[in-house]
């Protein structure tokens, strides 16, 4: 759960929906493939995404295509953050009074 005003940008979402309310298409992407649009990189924020982005559908026909809906997945995986947070305090170094073994 997000602290009441954090900001959530897009490097911290799995995937992401977005979808043209006009014509309705739809296509998930992975953060890293909306890299290539201007104004979108790792520190946009969701709120920002939908202003950057446009329908490609929608322009073909001559419309502005800037009803734009973003909808965003995160990755809630316990065991897995888990397992990361073991694997960084098993490679910790010790300390000053440690001795290696075999020393």
């Amino acid at each position: 759960m997000l602290p009441t005003g954090a900001c959530v940008t897009l490097g911290e979402a799995a995937t992401i929906c977005v979808e043209c309310t006009d014509c309705g298409r739809s296509r998930w992407w992975r953060p890293f493939e909306l890299y290539r649009f201007d104004g979108v990189k790792a520190s946009t924020p969701l709120e920002a995404l939908s202003a950057r982005l446009s329908c490609s559908g929608c322009k073909d026909d001559g419309l502005p295509g800037k009803n734009i809906s973003v909808q965003v997945g995160f990755v809630t995986d316990r065991s897995r953050m888990r397992a990361e947070a073991h694997q960084v305090n098993s490679q910790a170094t010790p300390g000053r009074g440690s001795r290696a073994i075999g020393a």
